[in-house]
């Protein structure tokens, strides 16, 4: 079967900058603009020193999700996604908040924008915290994400986008709200045949209900990165100075980072693949 590739994505450093200090929700997700029929799925995956305060720790991140439209509006605006995803987190350092595989299945109610995506969703999550805890619960959380000026068409200067996501998303964390907000602005400096690059300023803030040193931060930042659309396949290389800042315990921190994105969409049974 021929996968038709819908999605285009805009990783930029949100899969950065929100998820090296926290133990929360993937970021939301990944500028995927759902379509109203098919089997959509995402995968993405974020390597780099991503914490100021976390010293020289390495640290990963990936995420795979497969769902399925089983409704849509007649106008395609709202839909109804059931899905199932996997999440692993690991780092060098080898902090539990760090080091967990999440399975979930749930279902999504989505509301679809011209420019972005605002969904609410409940699942059944198992929660796996390699060095201390495992728990399995329910969670419910909502979340978007919104862009704008893709950096894939050549006509566009300023690449950007926002995300947010609020809710009880941890099983091991039982009652723990978490909230997490980003924006990031860029500016395309020079494009070659198959690389742009773009500098670009960002900002990130974590809070939760339970004042867990690892949920409540900011972190600002500006760099430069390249990127690399391939069809479904978009991916990144940079560097970027980072400052942290710990709300509960004062601590904050600065420093350099070098990371590299990459992220891949798909949809197996898309609207078009029938005509």
């Amino acid at each position: 079967m021929k996968l038709n590739f819908l999605f285009t994505f805009l990783m930029t450093l949100a899969l950065a900058g929100s998820a090296a200090a926290q133990q929360g929700a993937a970021p939301a997700l990944q500028g995927t603009i759902l379509d109203g029929t098919g089997l959509p799925g995402q995968a993405w995956t974020t390597l780099g020193n991503l914490s100021p305060t976390e010293h020289n720790n390495g640290y990963s991140q990936s995420y795979m999700e497969q769902s399925a439209a089983v409704f849509a509006s007649n106008a395609g605006s709202v839909t109804l996604t059931p899905y199932v995803s996997l999440g692993l987190v690991l780092d060098t350092k080898g902090y539990a908040w760090n080091n967990k595989v999440e399975p979930r299945a749930g279902i999504k109610l989505n509301k679809l924008f011209r420019s972005g995506v605002v969904s609410l969703s409940s699942a059944y999550a198992y929660e796996d915290r390699f060095n201390s805890l495992s728990s399995s619960g329910f969670i419910l959380y909502a979340q978007d994400w919104f862009g704008w000026q893709s950096v894939t068409n050549k006509a566009n200067r300023f690449p950007g986008s926002s995300w947010a996501a609020i809710g009880n998303i941890s099983p091991v964390e039982h009652g723990n709200i978490i909230g997490q907000a980003y924006v990031s602005q860029g500016m395309v400096a020079k494009r070659f045949s198959r690389t742009t690059l773009v500098p670009y300023g960002e900002a990130t803030v974590t809070r939760d209900s339970k004042h867990f040193d690892w949920d409540n931060n900011a972190i600002f930042g500006a760099g430069i990165k390249a990127v690399f659309p391939r069809g479904g396949l978009y991916s990144e290389l940079g560097a970027a100075y980072l400052h942290e800042n710990r709300f509960d315990s004062d601590r904050s921190a600065g420093g350099l980072t070098l990371f590299m994105n990459a992220s891949f969409g798909w949809n197996l049974l898309s609207r078009s693949m029938g005509r």
